[in-house]
């Protein structure tokens, strides 16, 4: 019985069965590509910023940013979040368009650390 178990066990983590996290939400899906890259890259959101990301970077943040717009934040207040993350859309748009205060309204709504506190849920470390 044990080794059959075992073997069970086994197959069960070979197969991906025994995957702890749920499918990524839309939020998640736009953080790791708009604020996160890999290792010696710049991230799209601080190429946005800096005024030198592509059309189709701008274009892929911009659709990502919209379809996390209606998602219920991991915590803290909806209408907060909804308000915060409105304002990210907003200036993203801007920057697609290319409008002159586009890249200072990005780097406005950017506020990482302050929207990170109120919305987003701590690991244990």
């Amino acid at each position: 019985m044990r080794k059959k178990n075992f073997v069970l066990f086994g197959i069960t983590m070979l197969s991906g069965g025994f995957h702890l996290s749920a499918e990524d939400t839309p939020i998640q899906k736009a953080m790791q590509y708009a604020h996160k890259a890999p290792k010696g890259e710049t991230k799209i959101g601080e190429k946005i910023a800096e005024g030198t990301a592509s059309e189709a970077e701008i274009a892929k943040t911009l659709e990502l940013y919209v379809a996390a717009a209606d998602c219920k934040p991991p915590k803290g207040d909806p209408a907060s979040f909804k308000d915060r993350w409105a304002k990210l859309v907003a200036a993203t748009r801007l920057v697609a368009e290319k409008k002159p205060e586009a890249v200072a309204a990005y780097k406005d709504a950017v506020a990482c650390k302050a929207c990170h506190n109120e919305h987003k849920e701590q690991k244990n470390k």
